[in-house]
């Protein structure tokens, strides 16, 4: 076991074997209506810091979506877990569902303007690169959670929120200020070696928000499992809040 601490912001060095652009205008891209994603009911994810867990062999990985049509990475060590959580008192319909996040940057040819909607209202965010991928994990023998996505996040920036939200999760209760995006999250198809794994909700994006608040500082051991590992992680601060979004559009910036 060793510690580790890592920034999201700016990851860059994996191994790319491939890396083909998708079509960016908005007529390619098409618009998605907001109705079709449950902002409610969808999963709620608040990630916490991974500072301990067992080194694992690299996976080499290619990753499709609705901006990169291919890329091959390398897939190391965890950085985040992130655990459904319920916001304002609202349910945790599925509590199965754990994300583990990875390193996986990738750059885009040219920056892209998003534009999104989720309960914090609709706003234009600024992609310039894809940095993490969000694995579904099973924690402690609750069951894989199959009717997740696997989702391929990219760097953003965009409006501040500036709401005041009440989090609880199996990790902490807070009450935290929402404020930048720094994530937003596409579902991705992912194939390792002869296995490819599609989306079960292909409309059912992710944006993840930076919290302000006290801060967590109690280390807890949680057992997981996924497609790349089984493992312990010791998870300690909490990081972002990612909550369901639609995609409303995207155009070159």
């Amino acid at each position: 076991m060793r510690a580790r601490f890592a920034p999201i912001v700016g990851m860059l060095g994996l191994s790319v074997a491939a890396c083909e652009p998708r079509p960016t205008s908005p007529v390619a891209a098409g618009p998605k209506p907001a109705f079709q994603v449950d902002f409610t009911n969808e999963t709620h994810f608040r990630c916490y810091t991974v500072s301990q867990q067992t080194p694992q062999p690299a996976t080499t990985v290619t990753l499709s979506d609705q901006f990169i049509s291919s890329a091959t990475l390398s897939i190391d060590e965890p950085l985040q877990f992130c655990a459904p959580t319920s916001k304002n008192g609202g349910p945790i319909n599925a509590p199965e569902e754990h994300l583990t996040m990875y390193e996986a940057a990738q750059p885009l040819p040219t920056g892209l303007t998003v534009s999104t909607e989720d309960q914090f209202g609709t706003r234009d965010l600024t992609a310039v690169g894809a940095r993490v991928l969000l694995v579904p994990t099973e924690k402690n023998d609750l069951g894989f959670p199959a009717n997740l996505n696997h989702d391929w996040c990219y760097a953003v920036t965009g409006p501040a929120v500036g709401e005041q939200v009440t989090l609880e999760d199996q990790f902490s209760s807070d009450t935290l200020r929402v404020e930048h995006p720094r994530l937003f999250c596409n579902p991705v198809e992912k194939t390792v070696g002869d296995v490819t794994t599609s989306p079960p909700e292909p409309d059912v994006h992710l944006t993840c928000y930076d919290l302000h608040g006290p801060q967590r500082t109690q280390a807890t051991k949680a057992s997981i499992q996924n497609q790349f590992e089984t493992d312990t992680f010791t998870v300690t601060s909490w990081q972002l809040l990612c909550v369901p979004a639609a995609k409303l559009g995207v155009e070159a910036a």
